[in-house]
């Protein structure tokens, strides 16, 4: 053995030096894992009725996507929306040709400006991976005051005055 390498006080060095480099990776590691799941940012499209699909129409906002196990969470910022304005909060999640309705995640309601920011979750299946939301006018919701516009199918490509699509985003849990 080399003359350094019995030296105590140079072990207990080296040994520190070790754990740090190991405590640094690990703390590295885990905080790109949580971010592997968090933090998509996509576009509300206006007037997008295609299931999140685009169709390159002027976003009306930016929704931010993150998930945790199967609690999905939406951070929604509304900027060029209609002003004073109640939009409800629909997740929908792709299909091959169309899209499917999961859950009604809440109302959310622009200044005069046509901007507003808020947060919603919901709990979705661990197997669904890919999801969209869709900002909706809210007389749309009401069935029995709906404008008949309010029902043009989902199926692509699809633009109406009442739904407001973000671009879809995966997800794992």
């Amino acid at each position: 053995m080399g003359r350094h390498a019995q030296n105590p006080r140079r072990l207990g060095r080296f040994g520190l030096m070790a754990l740090a480099v190991v405590l640094g990776v690990g703390v590295w590691q885990g905080v790109a894992a949580a971010t592997a799941t968090s933090g998509k940012t996509v576009n509300i499209q206006h007037h997008n009725a295609n299931c999140g699909r685009s169709i390159g129409t002027e976003p009306i906002g930016t929704a931010t996507f993150s998930r945790d196990g199967n609690t999905l969470m939406v951070d929604i910022n509304l900027t060029n929306a209609d002003p004073n304005t109640d939009y409800f909060v629909e997740l929908w999640t792709p299909k091959s040709k169309d899209c499917k309705f999961l859950d009604d995640m809440g109302k959310i309601e622009t200044d005069s400006n046509g901007q507003a920011q808020d947060e919603f979750s919901s709990q979705v299946d661990p197997k669904k991976t890919k999801f969209f939301i869709d900002v909706t006018i809210g007389d749309c919701l009401d069935a029995p005051t709906a404008k008949p516009d309010c029902f043009v199918s989902r199926r692509g490509p699809g633009v109406n005055s009442f739904d407001n699509d973000s671009l879809i985003v995966k997800l794992n849990p």
